[in-house]
């Protein structure tokens, strides 16, 4: 809940009640004071001490104890009070104790006030309704809640009435706080049952709980239950109701009420903007949040640096690192200070994105505008150099982090050290981290051990990771199933699957629960050493165990079945799965398709990717890369190109497998024809039939589709690597690049483009150009052919202009 969200129905909150302390008074407890402390030199400080409170004998000691300076005077003099014999003492009784209590209260010294209160337990007493509030008050403060709801309770059983509403609002909100439901309703409607026993800020407390556990139409009809149906009292109830509607994923619906607000004469706050742009951001609704902003601008009302916090979080998150950054200069126009979390959030964004460099200058920048950083700075930039393999920048931040910060690194800055030196394969240095680690006295836990265990079994040094779980055993680190299935899968990855098989069996011994992943990993060891029957079983295994098969496991016992060429167990396997309603995924079905195309069964490896299709699966690169093999395998030209024109207009990327099934296929087939409506067919059948080397012309309609698509980074890549195999680019590659940059819409940027394609080929090549220009346009719609037409004309006139030069420098 936003620190901003309650201020206008919080009533005023003044200063803890006490007795009037006059002057003469306040000079009395001072002079008291004094001579309490000198009590260690001073033989005679009692008689003193009596002396001077004789000469005032009608003062009232509740009066005299709420005039102390300090909280040990006032408990020292009570307690001579209570102890002395003489008959100058004042007389202690339930209103003297209760004005210790409140000066306890004032100084939160809260372990003497339950001395104090069960020594009047003992002495048959109890404190005043107004000592009792504010009891309530502090120990709610303090988060006592049984303590607090103690003292409640005493005062509605000796007094028949309630902590003052402030001292109840207080309790009211730390049980919402903990989500002591029930006893806060009971409070709540004991509150309403008295005259002005709750306010406004009660109500909303009690709102607010609702929307924390998603119970935002009981919210609404706790409004609605004071003020009447439809009517929501002010900004702040509106702001609680929207938040709890974002919270929860109700989008739609906390949008609407945001718009209902206006509608119903509420101005949104600064705080109600926040908080629907802070919801439109999680739902990924960034085209809305820029139209709130342009709003708040419209209104006058200037966004804050929480807003902006939360715009650069979801871009960042979204890898949208760049937008974020000019989210800041957008803060420094709008006059809006940037806090730490500003930076932070962009430090973890550009680490995120690998841009450590980038994200230390953010680092550098806060400590200039003379922020103190913490963890949250340091350690998404010791993790971002250490993935990448600058190691020695990692630990001098490390070193500034401890030494000119004071920054003592916690679990999560090594964790996230050793996980990046890991990820780059500086294992040993990892283990020196976790040394030092041992070292200066932060302890080490399973996830630390299981970083260093995957990196040893990924460097294949099985005995050291072996090493590593008993000396976590003999630390009284009890590893847990992730840390034995980072084992397991180690071995099996190293081909010494009887090793993990014993750690599998010394699991079921010690009965230490696994997961799913655990069962996953043992399983996928199984099938892939051939163990078909013990994979079955361990699925069945799993399934007794309480714990259900996912479509993982399911897919990995297909998979091993497929491998077999056991189709029989694959099906019966499959028939498990959509029995126990886990549907095949992708990967599932990809198993199938390979497995039946294998067997060339055309028919059924069709089904299973329209099965994908129209259940919402969308199919990746694996799918289509298999349905391309089989039409080419069979010579089904047609299919096999409309099959991998349809893969790129869905934005799917091909491999390097489906290069080679397109490149084989259209080599080795034994006659092409041209197909309407068919690009790439289209492109190769006219290569070939003007005389090019039919491989050339392959590629190049191979690059002419990926432009064609809106893949021209992906057709950079392919011409480089077929250049590597004596490719040699021509005019009809640079005409497909140079359609490829207008899709893109990067023909403006001349210099750029200039230097993807090779234009001085289209500058004399000008025949062929406007032919296949003329075929391209068939297949690119009328803007990108345009787009390209001027882009040659201007290289048509540059090139005409320099032959005149010529012609004149040489005439």
């Amino acid at each position: 809940m936003s620190k901003h969200l309650f201020p206008r129905i919080i009533p005023h909150l003044t200063s803890l009640p006490r007795p009037t302390s006059t002057r003469h008074t306040r000079s009395l407890a001072i002079s008291i004071s004094q001579l309490l402390n000198s009590r260690h030199t001073n033989p005679h400080w009692e008689h003193s001490l009596s002396h001077l409170l004789s000469s005032h004998p009608d003062l009232p000691l509740p009066s005299l104890l709420s005039s102390f300076p300090d909280a040990d005077s006032t408990i020292s003099f009570f307690h001579w009070a209570r102890t002395a014999p003489t008959d100058s003492a004042p007389i202690v009784d339930s209103l003297a104790y209760s004005a210790l209590l409140l000066q306890l209260a004032k100084w939160r010294r809260l372990d003497e006030i339950e001395l104090v209160v069960a020594r009047m337990r003992e002495e048959n007493m109890v404190p005043t309704r107004n000592a009792s509030s504010v009891l309530v008050a502090r120990f709610s403060d303090s988060g006592m809640a049984e303590k607090a709801m103690e003292v409640y309770d005493m005062i509605v059983e000796k007094y028949d009435a309630l902590p003052h509403v402030v001292d109840c609002n207080s309790l009211l909100k730390l049980l919402v706080k903990r989500g002591s439901w029930d006893s806060a309703r009971k409070v709540y409607d004991e509150m309403l049952k008295r005259e002005g026993g709750a306010d406004n800020h009660s109500t909303c407390i009690m709102v607010n709980g609702f929307c924390i556990q998603g119970k935002m139409e009981e919210a609404k009809k706790l409004i609605e239950d004071r003020w009447g149906v439809g009517c929501i009292p002010n900004v702040v109830f509106y702001n609680v109701l929207i938040e709890g509607y974002f919270r929860h994923g109700k989008f739609q619906k906390g949008y609407d009420l945001f718009r209902e607000m206006e509608k119903k004469g509420f101005l949104p706050s600064v705080v109600s903007y926040g908080i629907a742009i802070n919801g439109l951001c999680k739902k990924g609704d960034f085209k809305e949040v820029v139209k709130l902003i342009f709003e708040m601008k419209s209104k006058g009302v200037a966004p804050n640096v929480e807003i902006f916090n939360n715009i650069m979080d979801f871009l960042c998150k979204q890898r949208s690192v760049r937008c974020a950054k000019s989210v800041l200069k957008q803060m420094m126009e709008n006059k809006c200070q940037a806090d730490l979390i500003t930076f932070n959030t962009l430090i973890s964004g550009f680490c995120r994105e690998r841009k450590a460099k980038e994200a230390e200058m953010f680092l550098r920048e806060a400590i200039r505008r003379g922020f103190s950083p913490n963890e949250k700075s340091y350690t998404p930039l010791i993790h971002g150099f250490s993935v990448v393999g600058e190691v020695a920048k990692a630990t001098d931040l490390l070193a500034e982090m401890l030494l000119e910060r004071g920054i003592r690194p916690d679990l999560v800055t090594f964790g996230a050290l050793i996980h990046g030196l890991v990820v780059v394969g500086k294992v040993k240095e990892a283990l020196a981290v976790k040394e030092k680690m041992v070292v200066i006295g932060v302890p080490l836990d399973c996830q630390i051990y299981n970083f260093l265990i995957k990196g040893l079994c990924k460097k294949g040094m099985l005995s050291s990771s072996t090493k590593l779980l008993r000396e976590m055993l003999s630390q009284n680190i009890l590893p847990d199933e992730f840390v034995y299935t980072t084992l397991v899968d180690g071995f099996i990855r190293n081909d010494k699957f009887e090793e993990a098989k014993k750690i599998f069996r010394l699991i079921e011994c010690k009965g230490i629960g696994g997961g799913i992943v655990w069962y996953n990993t043992i399983i996928n060891g199984y099938c892939k050493n051939g163990f078909m029957k013990e994979a079955v079983a361990c699925l069945n295994g799993l399934r007794n165990n309480g714990c259900n098969p996912d479509e993982i496991t399911y897919t990995t016992v297909i998979s091993g079945f497929s491998k077999q060429g056991d189709l029989k167990g694959a099906l019966c396997v499959l028939g498990g799965m959509m029995k126990a309603q886990c549907m095949p995924n992708v990967v599932t079905c990809s198993v199938l398709m390979d497995m039946y195309g294998n067997r060339g069964d055309i028919e059924k490896t069709e089904l299973i990717f329209n099965y994908m299709k129209l259940s919402n699966r969308s199919p990746n690169v694996v799918p289509y890369t298999i349905l391309i093999r089989c039409y080419f395998k069979t010579h089904n030209v047609v299919k096999a190109t409309k099959c991998f024109e349809t893969m790129l207009s869905n934005k799917c990327a091909p491999n390097d497998a489906t290069f080679n099934y397109v490149i084989n296929g259209l080599l080795n087939c034994p006659s092409i024809e041209y197909h309407a409506g068919i690009g790439i067919l289209d492109v190769l059948v006219q290569m070939v039939a003007d005389g090019w080397d039919r491989r050339d012309a392959v590629y190049n309609s191979i690059i002419f589709t990926l432009c064609k698509y809106n893949m021209l980074r992906k057709a950079l890549e392919f011409r480089d690597d077929m250049t590597g195999k004596g490719f040699l680019a021509d005019c009809v590659t640079c005409l497909s690049l140079l359609y490829g940059i207008c899709v893109e819409g990067r023909s403006g940027r001349s210099k750029e483009w200039m230097d993807l394609i090779e234009p001085e080929f289209m500058k004399v090549e000008t025949e062929i150009i406007c032919k296949y220009k003329i075929i391209f346009d068939r297949y690119i719609c009328e803007s990108v052919s345009s787009e390209v037409s001027s882009v040659l004309g201007d290289m048509h006139e540059e090139s005409m202009g320099l032959c005149k030069l010529q012609t004149h420098l040489t005439g």
